[in-house]
């Protein structure tokens, strides 16, 4: 039996972030990780029914599907049905996820509306687990979902600007005003901790030489460091500043 295992870097970070940052502002607790590993089962679920989505002839998906998905709704349900934001909350991530399974079907994955897609969906994950520590879903929890998305569309900017539209010049040029105004809005807005981690994003776009980012494997390891630097000073901040 083959198993499939999600690769990419930057999903594996919007996957654990949001989580993990929804789970330190609520009071972190044992439901966080037992939560977490359903979640995480769900997420290798997604890798060979995607496969079998881009290419319908590989039919070993299933087992390693199956087990995933098994795995991860034993965990999750239990959960998910016992608390009703939950439910609205998994319901509001299935439109993206189909939105993410059509660019797949069409071999579009690139495309940057199917980023978002993606972005919004994993960072909702923030909410479920600010429901599973506090009980309840407030405003602030909307506002670091909010600062999550804005970070990752930067590191998706960042990202394509140095791979795929390296030799574009108008894309590279919007992705460094992104940077900037995302960096000027978090400060004018009191936001001190996501500015700080906007401007060493902006930094790291700007400054880094592109010598040093001319391999996926290395830009990958930038953004997973960038990611984790962002989640401390993210829950930092909250505990700081509340």
């Amino acid at each position: 039996m083959k198993w499939y295992i999600p690769k990419e870097h930057g999903a594996w970070a919007m996957f654990i972030i949001p989580f993990w940052t929804g789970a330190a502002i609520s009071g972190l607790s044992w439901h966080h990780l037992i939560f977490f590993i359903g979640l995480t089962a769900l997420y290798f679920a997604q890798a060979p029914l995607l496969t079998f989505i881009r290419q319908p002839k590989h039919q070993d998906i299933w087992p390693s599907f199956l087990i995933y998905t098994g795995i991860g709704l034993s965990i999750t349900v239990p959960y998910i049905v016992s608390e009703v934001y939950l439910i609205y909350i998994f319901l509001s991530i299935l439109p993206l996820f189909l939105v993410n399974s059509l660019f797949a079907k069409l071999k579009k994955e690139r495309f940057f509306i199917n980023d978002l897609s993606a972005i919004i969906a994993l960072s909702a994950l923030l909410l479920s687990a600010y429901v599973i520590g506090s009980g309840e879903l407030r405003v602030e929890a909307f506002h670091y979902m909010l600062l999550i998305i804005i970070f990752f569309v930067a590191s998706v900017f960042h990202v394509k600007a140095l791979i795929r539209e390296k030799h574009n010049k108008p894309f590279k040029l919007v992705s460094l005003v992104y940077h900037i105004v995302i960096t000027v809005l978090a400060f004018l807005t009191g936001w001190l901790m996501a500015g700080v981690v906007f401007l060493l994003t902006l930094g790291k776009t700007a400054l880094i030489p592109k010598k040093y980012l001319s391999k996926p494997r290395q830009i990958g390891i930038v953004e997973i460091v960038n990611s984790a630097v962002f989640l401390v000073l993210l829950v930092s901040g909250y505990y700081i500043f509340a």
